[in-house]
């Protein structure tokens, strides 16, 4: 039997030798290896991975291939089976065609560059192609990313089977082509035509545009007779026309309301004009969105309307006082004239026009003045603001307070700095309970004791005349608010603060006004 079978593998081999016009196949070398070392144990023969993109033979696989005459192939596929059969005519022309492209385009490339270079320089005659400047200053970059691109592509991918692996890496060279900048996209438009801009384009000769044919055959091409997307131009002139009407809208508006824009002659409530019993009331935020607007017309959208309804409750009440205007809410509102309102109800559209007006009286006490505002003042959502507004301020997890030191010689010799980050939360008095030194307990005021040399138990605290004794009580319901200033006063003046310092400290200090900062956490 195994003499047979070596008779068998001597003749078939034999037969592989071919004539170079007579027919043949191609059959994978490995397969022949396990061939001819094994022949019984040999499996059918299996071309699929010599395939390309196009289903034909790879040109990277032929040198991994044996020509073998029609006859050999045959008697091999009729014993062992497989496929798919490779004859002379499954070579891929195409693949074959773009690999000699890509190599005959790199070695050309330098010298291409310096003859398009010399061309652009020449007078154009004839007929002419545009040409973005950008893609003109940068095509030899991109003529080499776009064939180094096209090289791999020709590359053969050892895991394709029966033309499949292209179509999967496909994905990923898509997306690598939509991030890759194409030449001559950059005066396309968002049309698809022409792009208006002509100061990005320029008019090279045909010569120069063959030349660059050959590096990008997909590039965007347009004649010089080609023109520009209407689409683009009627839109460039509407925003022209646009442009120009916010422009005069502009000026009319700036000129109606010139103090307004430059605030000058500003009405105030601290000292009533006298030749007015009224003056309207706009959210500040309208006015600062104006001004924008009439410095930056073309930049800048016009404003329309005037939201008066941001100082309204949801009963349709005024939320401000004549009063707390004074002390401080004003700086949310702006303040119009009689006149300026006028044009400004006129010009805008207004949801709730809202005016302040003083009505001088005389009663048996003397002359009075009261404020009244319209829409009037909601008294239940003015209220609840105030009280929210004061639950805010006592409410806080971190705040700057400052830690003034008073002696009875001496109005003030220290100072604790702006730097303070306290928690309402925490109870105020804890300044006899030692930090802990692992960062999860309660840094408090014994803190203080290192800063101005004042032992917890000789520490009085008071603000605003009010002594901070309760050991239970937060910051919050003892009145320490944001940036309040609360006076440490000892109980006997100490008289060597360079010794007191030397031991809490570890140095003398000489300075009559010292910044501390303490940090007090909220409890876990």
């Amino acid at each position: 039997h195994t003499v047979h079978l070596t008779e068998t593998l001597q003749r078939v081999y034999i037969l592989f030798v071919v004539a170079f016009s007579e027919p043949y196949e191609f059959i994978p070398l490995d397969w022949l290896k396990k061939w001819l070392e094994d022949s019984p144990s040999t499996t059918e023969i299996d071309n699929s991975l010599f395939l390309c993109s196009h289903g034909k033979l790879h040109p990277d696989k032929v040198a991994d291939s044996k020509r073998v005459s029609l006859q050999a192939a045959q008697l091999l596929y009729d014993r062992y089976s497989g496929g798919p059969r490779l004859d002379g005519s499954s070579l891929c022309r195409e693949c074959v065609s773009q690999r000699c492209r890509v190599l005959r385009l790199k070695n050309q490339l330098n010298e291409d560059f310096k003859e398009i270079t010399n061309l652009v320089k020449r007078t154009l005659s004839g007929e002419g192609y545009w040409v973005s400047k950008s893609s003109l200053r940068s095509w030899r970059q991109l003529a080499l990313e776009q064939l180094e691109e096209d090289e791999h592509e020709t590359k053969h991918n050892n895991g394709q089977i029966n033309g499949q692996g292209p179509h999967n890496n496909s994905k990923g060279r898509k997306g690598n082509e939509d991030e890759m900048k194409t030449f001559n996209e950059d005066i396309v438009c968002c049309h698809g035509g022409l792009s208006i801009l002509e100061t990005e384009r320029k008019l090279v000769s045909s010569e120069v545009w063959t030349k660059l044919r050959e590096y990008f055959p997909k590039a965007p091409e347009f004649t010089q007779n080609k023109e520009s997307c209407q689409q683009c131009l009627t839109l460039e002139q509407e925003e022209k026309d646009n442009e120009a009407v916010s422009k005069m809208m502009a000026l009319d508006q700036k000129n109606q309301l010139l103090n307004l824009f430059h605030e000058k002659n500003r009405p105030t409530l601290a000292k009533w004009p006298e030749d007015t019993d009224v003056l309207y009331i706009v959210p500040l935020y309208f006015v600062d969105e104006w001004r924008k607007f009439i410095r930056r017309p073309t930049k800048s959208s016009p404003v329309s309307n005037v939201g008066n309804t941001l100082l309204l409750c949801p009963h349709g009440g005024f939320m401000f006082t004549y009063d707390s205007l004074i002390n401080g809410d004003a700086q949310h509102v702006a303040l119009l004239w009689p006149s300026e309102w006028e044009v400004i109800s006129r010009l805008f559209i207004v949801d709730q026009p809202i005016s302040i007006h003083c009505f001088k009286q005389t009663t048996l006490s003397g002359p009075t003045t009261p404020y009244t505002t319209q829409p009037d003042l909601c008294w239940e959502c003015r209220e609840s603001f105030l009280f929210q507004q004061q639950r805010d301020l006592r409410e806080y997890t971190q705040a700057t307070i400052y830690i003034r030191k008073v002696l009875e010689d001496q109005r003030m010799i220290k100072e604790a700095a702006p730097e303070l980050n306290a928690s309402s939360s925490e109870a105020e008095e804890e300044k006899e309970e030692h930090p802990k030194m692992d960062g999860e307990g309660d840094p408090d005021f014994s803190q203080i004791m290192h800063a101005f040399s004042v032992a917890p138990f000789d520490q009085n605290l008071s603000i605003d005349g009010k002594s901070l004794t309760d050991d239970s009580a937060t910051l919050g319901s003892l009145g320490v608010i944001p940036e309040s200033i609360i006076c440490l006063k000892a109980d006997e003046p100490i008289a060597d603060y360079d010794a007191m310092d030397d031991v809490y400290q570890g140095e003398c200090c000489h300075l009559y006004l010292q910044y501390i900062t303490l940090t007090l956490f909220k409890k876990r």
